[in-house]
């Protein structure tokens, strides 16, 4: 795993929209995994910012994000979130989005987003960690899954994310991507960002052991692995 410190979230985000925009570079058709929350909002403004200095196209790319809640309001979807942070402000094909649909039958989806990865590889997965480790919505757990499913989120999870809702009531579910999903990603590019992460990137860093209590340390299997956070959540 390489690893990057940075003073400051705006220097991760920059470092990580450096990482991004390289990838694309070098492969224009590149196949990018996304993933949505507080921490790649500023990776996406820099992105953003680059397309519109024309220093990055994305005609020929295509997007997969890593989950989306089950039936929650449009407002309230990682569809609206992408679109609002990212797909509207840069050029990539509306036909080379993959996102769970949240309207659609939970099921249903699980098997047309099974269906894609049996036929594409990520390139590059973008990812975030929560508070308990989860990865997508990967929560700490007995096992986890390989494949594309439906989860149960956790306390801690809903919690974390409820200053997204306006009446605070997060869904109790959500499509993922599994652990195997996320895996077979060519290269990973992991950014963590606030306080709350402290412990389980402690455990994640000091590398001793993988754990379904912190799916994180799943990220010690894969041999392409780019970590990028601040100095001071890790001592």
């Amino acid at each position: 795993m390489k690893v990057i410190l940075t003073q400051s979230y705006e220097e991760s985000a920059e470092k990580g929209a450096e990482v991004i925009l390289s990838a694309l570079s070098r492969k224009p058709d590149l196949l990018l995994g996304l993933a949505t929350g507080d921490t790649p909002v500023g990776i996406y403004r820099r992105i953003c910012e680059a397309h519109s200095a024309e220093k990055a196209d994305f005609s020929r790319a295509s997007s997969v994000n890593l989950d989306e809640y089950v039936g929650c309001r449009e407002e309230n979807s990682y569809r609206r979130f992408m679109d609002d942070n990212l797909f509207s402000k840069i050029n990539i094909p509306r036909e080379r989005i993959t996102i769970a649909d949240h309207t659609a039958d939970p099921a249903a989806e699980v098997e047309r987003l099974r269906g894609f990865f049996e036929t594409h590889t990520v390139d590059l997965q973008l990812l975030g960690i929560g508070p308990n480790g989860h990865i997508g919505f990967n929560e700490p757990d007995d096992a986890l899954e390989p494949l594309v499913h439906i989860t149960p989120l956790a306390k801690s999870t809903m919690d974390a994310n409820a200053h997204w809702f306006a009446d605070g009531v997060v869904p109790e579910r959500a499509i993922t991507m599994g652990m195997g999903d996320i895996l077979r990603a060519r290269s990973i590019l992991l950014v963590v960002k606030g306080e709350s992460k402290r412990a389980v990137l402690r455990e994640l860093l000091d590398g001793g052991k993988v754990t379904t209590r912190n799916p994180s340390t799943f990220l010690l299997l894969h041999p392409d692995v780019t970590l990028i956070t601040e100095k001071s959540l890790t001592v």
